[in-house]
């Protein structure tokens, strides 16, 4: 029996970040939706680094974090086991009883995609003297 696939989205928001009037930087994070809905509380972020090594390997994986950076601060006490097969990677999320199944390279298209707008916004604001951080920083 074939599984059902979920639908799966993964967007850059870039956003101005101002701590002082002279220190404004542009902040980008990762948000996922999966099935139209957000798996992870508002103030969550996503380990971007994190999900990118879950494209390679089965395993447990910490993809959703507290914004402190301590997943369990948040409630994710235990992280997403994270299984591949030829075309599709299966989502087991322990901490709320869900299971989702994605097409492979739907992910993999939308940080592909990313990663290069991370780099056009790094280039602009590079070009007007304003630091970029976040996700993609080290690219």
């Amino acid at each position: 029996m074939e599984k059902t696939l979920d639908t799966i989205n993964i967007e850059l928001k870039v956003y101005a970040v101002l701590s002082e009037p002279d220190n404004i930087w542009m902040q980008g994070d990762i948000e996922i939706f999966i099935n139209g809905e957000k798996p992870y509380n508002e103030g969550d972020i996503i380990d971007s680094y994190i999900l990118q090594e879950s494209l390679i390997k089965n395993g447990s994986y910490f993809i959703f974090s507290c914004s402190c950076g301590i997943p369990q601060c948040s409630g994710w006490l235990k992280g997403i086991n994270v299984t591949h097969t030829t075309n599709t990677i299966t989502w087991e999320d322990l901490n709320h009883n869900k299971i989702w199944n994605f097409e492979k390279s739907k992910i993999e298209q939308d940080l592909k995609n990313i990663n290069e707008e991370v780099k056009i916004f790094k280039q602009y604001f590079a070009g007007k003297k304003i630091e970029y951080v976040g996700c993609g920083y080290n690219l």
